[in-house]
């Protein structure tokens, strides 16, 4: 070895340390803010950035999109991280929300973990299908056609009720967390699982005591939905109904009508509505109950039929301050009906 030749390989590493040392140290601040933003000189608190996979998307599409919308400052390290952890191939799909002190890491957990974002939908009591398909469209959750087209497949409905041409009934009214993405079918599944809950073994039992199989008891709490504004007022008026179809009276609801005729519950009937027999819903004209529910009842309505209240009343009329005048006899309905309504407002049932 010759003179001289430790002494300049020093020199080297040396001179090799002191031009390295500002790109080491800009490479590991630049590695320790990908993990640390809130570290960043200047950082600042902006609103969440929203970004939405879908399904089946490459991991490196991913990593490109989320540096694109300024979730992650480098694609390249999401990846390598992503396959240090070994979930390339399972990262989860679906709407996330990022907020801007998230570093790179918890981006890639979040992702690995499927914590995407929940859309609280809440279902009101007495809703229609095509309310809550509305509602679900409106809310970027579900396509308004065809989730009715599911709502009133006879086939996709019997496999819930033998009895069953539609699922109208028995979406129940409920707040509901629902993630984008989930397809029509899953949502409906949900709800009627939620349903179930509320009507279990021991319901149907005493639907059979009433001798009324599960499908009539949803129709008719349906109608009392409907009709009822308080919860103290449905037993009441399920009692009725019940006296009614005991009596073979004609049940003469007002929102079977209008459910008949596509119009809004606050609509106006007319004359020619109540004279319709095409309309199938008509309780005017046809006897007994319509062929199916006409709106999604609560557990207040269901018990109220299930579980009526024990009056002799065969009307009832509004009184159009969120209560119902209740009678046993026309005579008395009658006065009733000139007292509250004086020819104007809602009819009245047996009116």
């Amino acid at each position: 070895m010759r003179p001289g030749t430790p002494r300049r390989h020093a020199v080297l590493a040396g001179a090799f340390l002191v031009l390295s040392f500002p790109v080491l140290t800009i490479g590991g601040t630049s590695l320790y803010m990908a993990f640390h933003p809130k570290a960043r000189f200047g950082f600042t608190e902006r609103p969440p950035r929203t970004v939405e996979i879908p399904a089946r998307t490459p991991a490196r599409e991913v990593a490109a999109r989320l540096q694109t919308d300024g979730v992650i400052p480098n694609q390249w390290l999401f990846l390598a991280l992503a396959a240090l952890r070994g979930t390339t191939d399972s990262l989860k799909a679906g709407e996330y929300q990022f907020t801007t002190d998230m570093g790179v890491l918890d981006v890639l957990t979040a992702m690995e973990e499927g914590r995407v974002v929940l859309h609280r939908v809440t279902v009101p009591e007495g809703a229609t299908a095509r309310e809550v398909a509305a509602l679900l469209q409106q809310e970027g959750l579900a396509d308004r056609d065809r989730f009715l087209n599911l709502v009133y497949d006879p086939i996709f409905a019997s496999r819930v009720d033998p009895e069953a041409t539609m699922l109208e009934g028995f979406l129940f009214p409920d707040t509901y967390y629902f993630t984008k993405g989930l397809r029509e079918e899953t949502i409906i599944e949900k709800m009627v699982a939620r349903f179930f809950r509320a009507f279990p073994l021991e319901e149907e039992i005493r639907a059979r005591r009433l001798r009324l199989t599960r499908y009539e008891i949803v129709t008719l709490a349906s109608i009392v939905e409907r009709e009822a504004i308080s919860n103290e007022e449905k037993p009441i008026i399920a009692a009725v109904f019940h006296n009614r179809l005991k009596r073979r009276m004609l049940l003469q609801a007002d929102p079977t009508v209008l459910y008949g005729r596509g119009k809004p519950i606050s609509s106006r009937i007319t004359h020619a509505d109540l004279r319709s027999s095409r309309n199938v819903y008509n309780t005017y004209v046809h006897p007994g109950l319509p062929p199916g529910p006409i709106s999604n009842p609560g557990e207040a309505a269901l018990r109220a039929v299930l579980y009526p209240a024990d009056v002799g009343y065969l009307y009832f009329v509004s009184k159009n301050d969120g209560t119902h005048h209740f009678s046993k006899s026309f005579a008395e309905h009658d006065r009733a009906v000139r007292r509250y309504q004086l020819g104007g407002g809602r009819r009245a049932a047996g009116g």
